[in-house]
């Protein structure tokens, strides 16, 4: 009996070895890959998350191919490669239902960057239906209150803007602003970009006030985050200088007009 359980581990760890050895190759083309991103070489982590994604599709690991698959995707959506990006996302996609199931966050991830795609595209019925159904898979898992639940409101509320309809806009970013005022606080980092999306669906429905206060808000949690004179505040600047135009007060527009201005000039 012992002499039968010594053949099977020796004819068993090889294949073990070799799939640790598999493993581990592709956990380095994810580290490779993450690097070449980090430093902003899009075309050279596009090359090792597909080498890896070979990798773990040889080991069944679905979980770590569906993920290699999606930072392809994108990767390749930032490039405004959609076509491309959409093959593999609809590998993804399938792949993932197929074997993690219609509720799993790996496929929330597929949804959000064809949602993505689909808003830029100006398909913004499509867009949406994605968005929501990453937002649907967010809150099983999450829970309400979670920064990843505050994104997929924030995504959905910029789709809703893009497409004009900015009542629905507000609500999502509503909701948005409130989870990460619950999560972060009202001067935290995140929570400046639910403000500037608020402020911007405000002045497009000439609510003005409405939107000074947010950008007001949103200027101020920047200049604490950056302080004063760091290029990041010209958007703020510009985004109140653009509503007091509109608001007919010139000097007011002129004064915030002319501090984006002097930041852009000691860049």
């Amino acid at each position: 009996m012992k002499y039968i359980q010594f053949l099977f581990i020796l004819f068993l760890c090889p294949a073990l070895n070799v799939k640790a050895q598999n493993s581990s190759v592709a956990d380095k083309y994810i580290k490779t890959a993450e690097e070449f991103k980090k430093n902003l070489q899009a075309d050279s982590a596009l090359v090792y998350y597909e080498k890896a994604s070979i990798e773990y599709q040889k080991l069944q690991n679905t979980e770590k191919w569906l993920d290699a698959y999606n930072q392809i995707g994108t990767i390749l959506t930032r490039q405004d490669k959609y076509d491309k990006a959409k093959f593999y996302l609809d590998q993804a996609l399938s792949k993932g239902l197929n074997t993690l199931g219609n509720n799993h966050l790996l496929v929330a991830g597929t949804y959000i960057t064809l949602g993505v795609i689909y808003a830029a595209e100006k398909k913004y019925e499509e867009s949406l239906v994605f968005h929501n159904k990453a937002l649907a898979i967010r809150l099983k898992n999450l829970g309400e209150v979670h920064a990843e639940v505050a994104t997929s409101h924030g995504n959905i509320g910029n789709v809703y803007f893009r497409a004009k309809n900015f009542d629905e806009s507000i609500e999502a970013h509503s909701k948005a602003m409130k989870i990460r005022e619950q999560i972060f606080g009202k001067t935290s980092v995140e929570i400046i970009e639910s403000y500037a999306n608020l402020g911007n669906a405000f002045r497009e429905k000439k609510e003005f006030s409405v939107a000074l206060e947010y950008y007001h808000k949103a200027l101020e949690n920047k200049i604490k985050q950056r302080g004063e004179g760091h290029k990041d505040l010209i958007r703020y600047y510009k985004n109140l200088s653009d509503v007091y135009y509109l608001m007919g007060n010139k000097e007011q527009g002129d004064q915030y007009k002319t501090k984006a201005d002097e930041v852009s000039k000691n860049l």
